[in-house]
C-alpha cells in the first residue's frame, strides 16, 4: 500500500521542479529578457520642456505667432490610455507665462504676467497626458477663441498636432479619437474657448471641464454639458464626467457660479454634500479629498491670478488619468 505524501511535501517537491531549476542531465531553460520599450511606449530621448507649433488649425493661424505650446512629460506612454490636457489662458496672458515657473512679460516691454507653472504641475502629478497650451490673443484684454468657434476646429487642431507635429517627438502618431480622456482647463477669460470646445469642438473624449475663476459667461453651454449626460457624473473613473468650478470672492464669477451650481443640482437630481457633488461657498483652502467628487463648486481663498498655479496639480491627480511609473 502506497503511503500518501503530506501536502506540504508535495508543494516543496513542486518548487524544486520549477522552471528556475534544471533537472540533472537536462539543459536549463534560458530566461527571455523583457522586450525593450519603444519610444512610443515612453523610452524616448529627453524632449524640450515646451514644443512650439504653428498649426494650420490653430485659433489664429495668420497671427505670425506660435499657436500652441506642447509639453510631453518624460515617460509618457502613447500606447496605454493616452490622455490630453487642453489649457486656455485668460486675458492679458500667454502660454509662456502659463507654462513657466517665473513671472514673465508676454510681449517685448510688456508687464510681467503671473506664471502658472503648468509644466511642473503636470510632471509632479505624473499623469499619462500631454499638455496642450493654446495661444489665444497674446497680452490682450480679450478671450476670443478665433477659429475654435468654428464647428470641428478643435478636433482638427488636435488631430493635426497628434498625428503630424508630435508623431516624430513622441515616436508614433496618436489618433485623437482613441484618446482615453481629455481635460479642458480655462482660466479667467479662457472660458470662451472652453465653451467653444464643448459646444463645437467635436471632441467626445472630453471627460472634464475645469473653470478657474472663469465663469464670466456661456453658462448655458456648461449647463447643457452637465444636463445632457447626468448618469455619467458619479460613474466610475473610466466612464465618468467631471465639472470643476473654483471661484474667488472678488473675481466677478461668484454669483454666476452659485447660479450654475443650483442649475447643476437640479439637472443631476442629487444632494449636495454627497460623494458625487460638492458646493462649498465658504472661503477655505480645499484638501486633496475636495477634488474627488464629480461636480465641484468651491470658493477658494487665493488671488484670481494664482488659481492655475495653486490648483492644477491636485485637479489632474483626481482626473482619472493613467499614471506614469517612476522607473
Amino acid at each position: 500500500m502506497r503511503a500518501e505524501l503530506p501536502w506540504a511535501a508535495v508543494v516543496a517537491a513542486a518548487s524544486v521542479l520549477s522552471t528556475d531549476h534544471a533537472l540533472p542531465g537536462s539543459r536549463a531553460r534560458p530566461t527571455r529578457p523583457a522586450p525593450a520599450r519603444t519610444a512610443c511606449e515612453g523610452a524616448r530621448a529627453p524632449l524640450p520642456l515646451a514644443l512650439p507649433f504653428r498649426p494650420r488649425n490653430g485659433p489664429f493661424p495668420d497671427s505670425g505667432q506660435v499657436g500652441v505650446s506642447v509639453h510631453v512629460p518624460a515617460g509618457f506612454d502613447a500606447s496605454t490610455r493616452p490622455g490630453l490636457i487642453v489649457y486656455f489662458h485668460g486675458w492679458n496672458g500667454c502660454v509662456a507665462a502659463a507654462l513657466g515657473q517665473d513671472d514673465t512679460p508676454c510681449t517685448d516691454g510688456g508687464d510681467p504676467r503671473a506664471a502658472s507653472a503648468l509644466i511642473a504641475q503636470v510632471d509632479e502629478a505624473r499623469v499619462n497626458a500631454i499638455l496642450v497650451a493654446v495661444e489665444l490673443r497674446v497680452d490682450m484684454p480679450t478671450g476670443e477663441p478665433g477659429r475654435l468657434a468654428m464647428p470641428g476646429c478643435l478636433h482638427d487642431l488636435l488631430r493635426e498636432l497628434l498625428s503630424e507635429d508630435l508623431a516624430a517627438p513622441v515616436g508614433c502618431a496618436i489618433d485623437v479619437d482613441s484618446l482615453d480622456r481629455v481635460v479642458v482647463i480655462a482660466h479667467s477669460g479662457g472660458y470662451q474657448a472652453a465653451a467653444s470646445a464643448l459646444e463645437l469642438g467635436d471632441v467626445p473624449q472630453i471627460t472634464e471641464v475645469v473653470l478657474l475663476d472663469a465663469l464670466y459667461g456661456a453658462q448655458d453651454v456648461f449647463a447643457a454639458w452637465i444636463r445632457d449626460a447626468p448618469d455619467r457624473f458619479g460613474a466610475s473613473r473610466g466612464l465618468g464626467l467631471r465639472f470643476v468650478d473654483l471661484y474667488t470672492c472678488c473675481g466677478g464669477t461668484a454669483e454666476a457660479s452659485r447660479a450654475l451650481a443650483r442649475t447643476a443640482g437640479e439637472a443631476l437630481g442629487r444632494g449636495w454634500g454627497s460623494p458625487v457633488m460638492v458646493r462649498d461657498d465658504t472661503e477655505s483652502e480645499p484638501t486633496a479629498a475636495s477634488f474627488e467628487p464629480s461636480v465641484i463648486f468651491k470658493r477658494v481663498p487665493v488671488a484670481h491670478a494664482a488659481l492655475p498655479r495653486t490648483y492644477v496639480r491636485p485637479i489632474l491627480e483626481a482626473a482619472g488619468f493613467a499614471t506614469i511609473s517612476r522607473r
